[in-house]
């Protein structure tokens, strides 16, 4: 189900290093099986471990044989991610660390809400995109996540979820650490898993992929895979803003991106999703608000308005209730189409753009 390789003997990954269970295909699992004169189906039942009961052992998977156990055991390790920190807001967010082998750390998010569960994945450690917002940005860009780590996520969420007893996950965004597009094949790789139903079953339309706005990844969505929600982070309302805040858009200005949005548009025959961050006296003004609404009229779109989660580190300004209400406002009464995200585990720093991890 996870796509067809050669047969390989030792799988290793980009780095040389020997994958984990969690990062093996399934044909890279049924060869490794058959080189240890292993029946084939043995496969099924490894990958429901992990993506049906969320096996952080080995010793866990009490329907295969004692010694595929230890054989398992003693190859390659199962990919559980190593926690080093929780903590829960008093909204209910809850947050996570890990640490990989190397000791760089990156963070997972769960976002509850009356009849949703989300699921905040981080792509990368880091981000190399450098905008001004965004507290992931200040530790640079570390390494990509591979599709296994991503998939981890999502099962530690649905673990924590299924052991405190609250309702299933329901939707998954990469909104985490990193840029989605500039890891896009692990992305789409975890995306096949996730929504597969021997995987983990979910619907291609309860994923979303936010992107600062790559736009050959976009293109590359758009003819590959778009049967998954995009987000683009536009956040300003001219180029010269943006040029500020989003040191992207020097690569790729408002009007190249938003056609690139057009096309996805089409492509999915779906509204795109235009995220937009509120910072006072920046992008939070009634000038930009007609910019805004000059822009995205009559594109096939809706807006999220975020209003900017401030840290000690941010030297930004929070906009006003005031002001936020006047923005929406004004978009509201040009037609179109706004949501005004209700910031959430702030008191953790989990909310957009607060997310950041070093080493100790």
């Amino acid at each position: 189900m996870l796509g067809i390789l050669a047969r390989v003997h030792t799988p290793t990954d980009a780095r040389g290093r020997t994958k984990t269970l969690s990062e093996l295909t399934t044909a890279e699992l049924q060869n490794w099986l058959a080189d240890q004169k292993q029946p084939k189906f043995r496969a099924a039942q490894i990958q429901e471990w992990l993506w049906t009961h969320f096996a952080t052992s080995y010793d866990q998977m009490t329907n295969l044989p004692k010694d595929l156990r230890a054989l398992l055991a003693s190859q390659m390790k199962l990919g559980a991610l190593d926690q080093v920190d929780q903590q829960v807001s008093s909204d209910g967010t809850a947050k996570w660390a890990f640490q990989d082998a190397d000791g760089k750390r990156f963070e997972t998010v769960m976002i509850p809400e009356e009849d949703r569960r989300t699921a905040c994945v981080s792509s990368q450690v880091g981000c190399a995109m450098g905008c001004t917002f965004c507290r992931t940005a200040q530790m640079g860009f570390q390494r990509n996540l591979s599709h296994g780590e991503i998939l981890q996520q999502v099962a530690h969420v649905r673990r924590y979820l299924r052991d405190t007893q609250q309702p299933q996950l329901t939707n998954i965004v990469f909104m985490g650490m990193g840029e989605p597009l500039n890891n896009l094949s692990n992305v789409l790789q975890a995306c096949e898993v996730i929504t597969h139903p021997k995987g983990l079953g979910m619907s291609p339309r309860r994923i979303t992929i936010s992107t600062s706005g790559l736009i050959a990844g976009i293109d590359r969505l758009a003819e590959e895979a778009p049967q998954y929600h995009l987000a683009i982070s536009l956040n300003s309302s001219n180029d010269e803003m943006r040029n500020k805040v989003m040191p992207v858009n020097r690569r790729h200005p408002i009007h190249d991106l938003l056609l690139a949005g057009d096309s996805w548009s089409i492509a999915a025959n779906w509204p795109i999703t235009y995220e937009y961050v509120l910072i006072g006296d920046v992008t939070c003004t009634s000038q930009a608000a007609r910019e805004l609404a000059g822009l995205l009229g009559g594109r096939h779109c809706k807006i999220n308005l975020i209003p900017l989660n401030a840290a000690d580190d941010i030297a930004l300004r929070a906009p006003t209730q005031e002001e936020i209400l006047d923005f929406e406002s004004r978009l509201v009464d040009a037609g179109l189409q706004v949501y005004l995200r209700k910031p959430k585990g702030q008191d953790i720093l989990a909310a957009c753009g607060q997310l950041a991890q070093k080493a100790n």
